[in-house]
């Protein structure tokens, strides 16, 4: 039986789920495939929930080598999609930056407390200012001067760093 091609939009919708990245955090390489989860053989599914984006070899250890298991393959597509649902970009990007540096904080600029609302709120991430010498000045309603920072670190908190250490190895954190 010739095997149906995916349709163009589900294409999509798996690579953008994986920003266009192999879906495997600790590789996230650009050149992808879209693998079946369940083996088309077996499912005769093309639905977006049975697939998932992977680089040429991360496919083929998960499909010819059995060196990446289904477990772990249904693990990172539920990851995904905790992470799009629950996080925006700037999240996700601290995320992927933590795991593919192994640092666990970095300095932002004015805004960071918002661009991690989400990651503060769910105690992954703490944002503090930084006293730099290079506070904004502003003058509030009522006439009185204040300094703003304009830098801030962010950092993860003890649950943050499990968190990511969990999605670096592809552990379930839902």
């Amino acid at each position: 039986m010739n095997r149906p091609a995916i349709p163009a939009d589900v294409v999509r919708a798996v690579l953008i789920e994986a920003g266009h990245r192999c879906a495997i955090p600790t590789c996230r390489a650009t050149t992808l495939e879209i693998a079946h989860i369940e083996p088309w053989a077996k499912s005769k599914d093309n639905s977006f929930a049975n697939l998932i984006a992977l680089c040429l070899t991360c496919h083929s250890r998960y499909d010819q080598k059995k060196e990446i298991d289904l477990r772990s393959i249904q693990t990172y597509k539920r990851n995904l999609a905790l992470l799009n649902y629950r996080y925006g970009e700037f999240e996700r990007r601290f995320f992927d930056h933590c795991v593919r540096t192994g640092k666990r904080s970095v300095i932002v600029g004015a805004g960071a407390e918002l661009l991690l609302s989400r990651a503060v709120l769910d105690g992954l991430v703490r944002v503090l200012p930084l006293q730099s010498g290079r506070e904004s000045l502003l003058t509030s309603p009522i006439g009185e001067n204040v300094f703003l920072p304009i830098y801030f670190m962010c950092e993860l908190t003890e649950n943050g760093k499990t968190f990511v250490d969990r999605y670096s190895r592809g552990n379930e954190f839902a």
